[in-house]
């Protein structure tokens, strides 16, 4: 067998490893999807369900009260509301299982990352899930070497990715502060129906 012909088998015999290892990491990160949504998905219904008794029961209080005061309690409950939903969210995804969100902040920082990089997290999670995720990063053929930083950072969850002299927020109240502005008005319309829809 020529040199040429041994060259083309091992180029043949790489290019199928590689589409395995590729079709291998889809089916995860799809199974990894599905599973952190069903687990969103009853963490965000047992949210709401409280939520939506407790604004009812500000809502009735208010009732008995003037109607501007009235209308400022209700502002301001509804306001405090939303706020408890969406820290309640952050402490959901901080208690999510280790291996979740090990699997959920490799496939964040392999989103976002674009050179090598180390990753922040807070002291607890860098001990807790800091090497893990290096590892799972590392061991991914063809990513950009990671490597865990020796500081650490003051918030709930979720880390900091450092590339050079940019870092890219990563953390849990930095992803529910993005989507907050768009779920507002859903989460509203759901806490605070009157049921006449």
């Amino acid at each position: 067998m020529s040199l040429e012909h041994i060259v083309q088998k091992i180029t043949a015999d790489a290019d199928e490893y590689v589409a395995d290892v590729i079709g291998k990491a889809m089916e995860e990160a799809k199974t990894v999807t599905q599973e952190y949504e069903a687990t969103a998905e009853k963490e965000y219904n047992q949210i709401v369900d409280s939520a939506h008794e407790k604004a009812n029961e500000v809502v009735h209080r208010a009732n008995a009260q003037g109607v501007k005061e009235k209308r400022i309690n209700i502002i301001t409950a509804k306001w405090e509301y939303l706020d408890n939903v969406f820290s309640t969210a952050i402490q959901l995804m901080c208690e999510l299982p280790k291996d979740v969100q090990v699997r959920f902040l490799t496939g964040l920082v392999q989103k976002y990352q674009r050179s090598d990089a180390e990753l922040i997290f807070n002291a607890a999670d860098r001990e807790r899930l800091g090497h893990d995720v290096i590892i799972a990063l590392n061991s991914i053929r063809g990513s950009y070497k990671v490597t865990l930083s020796e500081s650490t950072g003051n918030f709930s969850g979720g880390l900091i990715l450092k590339e050079a002299n940019v870092e890219a927020n990563l953390t849990y109240e930095a992803i529910i502060a993005s989507e907050r502005e768009q779920l507002e008005d859903e989460v509203s319309a759901i806490l605070f129906s009157d049921g006449s829809h």
